[in-house]
């Protein structure tokens, strides 16, 4: 009932859009038929995607320094889930023998996602133009992690919502009101 009636109001002239810190892929699922032409900001405001086509409008990329916060984590033992686009295409990275159960389990619920990037060396975390990384792991591994770069990036200390274990988002975008809050993002075009 509620796609059909935004699909209706959409072609009646409402403008409709929506924010969620899911990535597209996983937006679509939770919004199938929803055909109206809008810009649909995800992953917390770092992409804005055409809700039809999935044309990449706009993404907050980090700058080289994101290798610095890669460094660190990796320097501790915490192996990430690295969000880039490589080759003009949007791919998630992880090392699979490095990874916590929370984060495996994660990885399970997208197992036939065409963004998966298996690799098996730390460098290839550098690869593309990052713009999200996430840790899942135990509380008192991530709280500092947390703690010491939430002033320098956006970051989410949380349960993940499909693992229910802890986790540390980090990212460059905008505010859910669509306010511009990028902090030293790069702009990517696709």
């Amino acid at each position: 009932y509620t796609i059909e009636t935004i699909n209706q109001l959409v072609d009646e002239g409402m403008l409709f859009s929506y924010a969620t810190a899911r990535s597209y892929q996983t937006a679509k699922k939770v919004t199938q038929g929803l055909q109206a032409p809008f810009p649909l900001i995800v992953y917390n405001g770092a992409c804005v995607r055409d809700n039809v086509s999935g044309e990449i409008l706009l993404s907050h990329c980090f700058q080289e320094d994101i290798h610095l916060l890669l460094d660190h984590f990796l320097n501790n033992h915490l192996y990430p889930i690295v969000y880039a686009f490589i080759d003009g295409e949007e791919k998630f990275s992880f090392i699979p023998e490095k990874c916590t159960p929370g984060m495996l389990e994660f990885i399970e619920s997208r197992k036939d996602d065409p963004r998966i990037r298996i690799i098996h060396h730390p460098k290839d975390f550098y690869v593309g133009q990052i713009f999200y990384v996430t840790l899942i792991d135990e509380t008192d591994k991530l709280k500092p992690f947390y703690a010491y770069y939430q002033k320098q990036y956006h970051c989410l200390f949380q349960k993940d919502i499909y693992t229910n274990q802890q986790s540390v988002q980090v990212y460059n975008g905008y505010f859910m009101d669509g306010t511009d809050i990028g902090k030293g993002g790069t702009p990517y075009y696709a």
